[in-house]
């Protein structure tokens, strides 16, 4: 008997692995994670409230105390026929961005609902459903003559986490959603909510209950930031998917980071979805063939641009035309090079690039942020089928803002930060869309998830920009007029910012959890490379003429790199141009503080690695410096050459190592000051030593 209890045990282990094995290789993003996200969708709105509610500050941006809001039907649309615009902001937001192929409708209950706050248990949805379908009625009609029992609100089957969904009425209704003017058994904050990814047998009439339900309090009720945000879950996926503006779950960076995308969330700097966002949920314009692409500027014909580093351009030039992206899709995606060189556990990185007109009738960026070309970087997150589909970390994606990046000083009384083009650090440093951590709190040397600084305004090279250059009062992380790349600008090697791989950096998603050391999938090197994007063009329909390079390997401006560089291909420096190697400011690690100056700060001394095979041509006059502890290392089969007047000056505390192997040629010279560190077989290089006195 045992033996016969053991094998059927075994099997019924077997058929369960089994099968979750293949509920794992059926996942798709395209999907959608709890709902499909495409296909037609209707929500039970219910506006409700708590009579005698303590945090009742009895009005709230028009909506007074039992009504419903002056305009209830703000964000949905009730119906929608082909070819009709849609007005409601949450039907038109989804709309626009699966390019009509997801509507997403909604009515309300017609009546204000009303729970005393002595009643209340938990959080007050089950008895705001409770007293709705006890109504004496049969059926539940909502304002626009839509019914429960009939299945108006009864679209689809769901199954969770990117299995095929079924678009046909399982007497569930899709998703009820309770909006609260006040509920401080929630929150007391302007807003909250949560969309479940779980069946709620409550039942309402003649349905058995729901497939999902909602609550937010949101207290202006045109606050839709919340209610997109919570509702894309169930399209995208659970917390680890936050990004673009703060949220829940284990991080990629140390730091948080704004930008934009469709689980964007309080720190963000812009509303709009992302070309991430669209590639997840298999959303393109009806005309295109790519999913990714762009147009070529000879024909206008589409040409498929998720490029991959040194490849030959799909249409024989190194110039694309992007159109406007919230109309067209249009976008560029380059995988950034060498991240696994060492190690393929780490994290893939990819550039993105899209042209934002910000178009009245468009969902897009806001206020002062400026018409122009906006970038950001993705780390990992690229599975979309399969084990892993819904895995990974949150703050995935990194805003790239033609501000540039900086080691910033912060003032945490004033809660100013200030920065100047001499502390530039285009590989490590800061940009205005980052939240950055420093050690706040204890000063304990250890840098917690929480301890994030918000500046208020920034001081740039001793000026305060004017107030109209924020999309709200003077914080940068909102948005500024200075996000944008416009005509003329350039991302390269030799400009802030460059397209450079990003360090990162595992962050627990516990505030109390002590900082740890980095983890297998993080990226502690700054691989350089030779892309260059070059916005040649503004034109006048909107769109916006590129030019990309692989090759762009000149650094044509003096440039202050900061972090542990490796160099992988030829760099040349300029005539008469410097490369300053310098200690970074900004943090880019949790722990283990080095004192420099009387301050703690996060960050090794900056290292310059020439990889073998790799070299540095440094044409007349140019210079090299190695600054505060700063290093430059030959590997072997690495070449340096100096042509006359050029200079490798080592400063006290910095070092030259030069393996025998290493080549070291030219009439330039290598200059020592006191107190630096070389190790080099001389027979290569002429060496003037040269004191120094501080």
């Amino acid at each position: 008997m045992v033996r016969i209890r053991n094998y059927f045990l075994f099997i019924l282990f077997l058929s369960i692995f089994l099968f979750v094995g293949m509920v794992l290789r059926a996942q798709d993003s395209r999907n959608g994670y709890w709902f499909p996200p495409y296909d037609t969708l209707r929500i039970f709105v219910i506006y409700a409230e708590m009579v005698n509610d303590p945090d009742d500050p009895k009005w709230i941006q028009g909506w007074v105390p039992g009504s419903l809001p002056p305009d209830p039907g703000f964000l949905f649309d009730h119906s929608l026929l082909p070819g009709e615009g849609p007005r409601g902001v949450i039907t038109k937001y989804y709309h626009q961005a699966s390019f009509g192929r997801y509507v997403v409708l909604g009515d309300h209950y017609p009546e204000m609902v009303s729970i005393d706050f002595s009643e209340v248990r938990g959080r007050g949805v089950e008895q705001v459903l409770k007293k709705v379908a006890d109504t004496q009625e049969d059926d539940i009609i909502s304002q626009h003559g839509y019914s429960v029992n009939k299945g108006d609100f009864d679209f689809i089957s769901t199954s969770k986490m990117g299995s095929p969904k079924t678009i046909e009425p399982d007497s569930l209704i899709d998703i009820v959603m309770v909006i609260w003017r006040v509920n401080s058994r929630m929150t007391t904050n302007l807003s909250a909510g949560f969309c479940s990814t779980g069946k709620k047998m409550q039942r309402m009439k003649d349905m058995k209950g729901m497939n999902s339900y909602s609550s937010f309090v949101n207290k202006d009720y045109k606050r839709y930031t919340i209610i997109r945000h919570e509702f894309s879950h169930l399209l995208l996926g659970g917390n680890n998917f936050h990004t673009g503006g703060a949220g829940a779950g284990t991080k990629t960076f140390m730091s948080d980071v704004g930008g934009y995308a469709m689980l964007s969330s309080h720190l963000m700097s812009s509303p709009v979805y992302c070309s991430w966002d669209r590639r997840r949920l298999g959303w393109k314009h009806s005309e295109n063939e790519y999913q990714i692409s762009a147009r070529d500027p000879m024909d206008n014909s589409e040409i498929e641009t998720d490029l991959i580093y040194s490849q030959d351009f799909p249409h024989g030039s190194n110039e694309f035309i992007l159109r406007d992206f919230v109309e067209t899709g249009d976008a560029i995606r380059i995988e950034l090079p060498y991240l696994q060189v060492y190690s393929d556990k780490i994290s893939r990185q990819w550039l993105w690039l899209e042209n934002h007109q910000k178009k009245d009738e468009n969902v897009d960026h806001e206020k002062a942020t400026r018409k122009g070309l906006y970038a950001y970087i993705q780390v990992g997150k690229e599975s979309s089928g399969g084990p892993g589909t819904f895995s990974g970390q949150c703050n995935y994606t990194w805003p790239v803002s033609a501000f540039g990046n900086y080691d910033f000083l912060i003032d945490e009384e004033t809660r100013e930060s200030e920065t100047s083009y001499r502390l530039s650090n285009p590989f490590t440093g800061y940009n205005n869309l980052v939240y950055g951590v420093y050690d706040l709190n204890q000063k304990d040397g250890l840098i917690y998830r929480n301890e994030v600084f918000l500046a208020k305004q920034v001081k740039i090279n001793g000026q305060y920009p004017d107030s109209s250059k924020f999309n709200f009062n003077t914080y940068p992380l909102f948005g500024t007029a200075f996000d944008a790349f416009r005509e003329g600008d350039k991302i390269g090697p030799d400009r802030n910012p460059a397209a450079v791989s990003l360090l990162t950096y595992r962050t627990s998603s516990s505030t109390r959890a002590r900082p740890s050391a980095p983890v297998e999938t993080d990226n502690r090197i700054i691989h350089l490379n030779g892309i260059s994007v070059e916005f040649l063009e503004q034109m006048h329909d909107g769109g916006i003429r590129l030019r990309i390079r692989w090759d762009d390997n000149t650094i044509r401006k003096n440039v202050r790199w900061c972090g542990d560089i490796y160099l992988h291909e030829e760099l040349t420096l300029d005539r008469g141009k410097k490369i300053q190697l310098d200690q970074g400011l900004t943090p880019t690690r949790p722990l283990n503080p080095v004192v420099i100056n009387g301050s703690a700060i996060f960050a090794d001394p900056s290292s310059f690695v020439v990889t073998e095979g790799a070299g540095i041509q440094m044409e007349k006059k140019s210079q090299l410096i190695l600054d505060n502890g700063s290093s430059l290392i030959l590997h072997q089969e690495s070449r340096i050459d100096l042509e006359r007047g050029a200079r490798i000056i080592v400063s006290d505390s910095s070092s030259l190592a030069i393996h025998p192997e290493a080549v070291v040629t030219g009439r330039g010279k290598i200059i020592l000051s006191k107190g630096a560190r070389i190790d080099l077989d001389k027979k290569f290089v002429d060496v003037r030593i040269k004191s120094s006195r501080k």
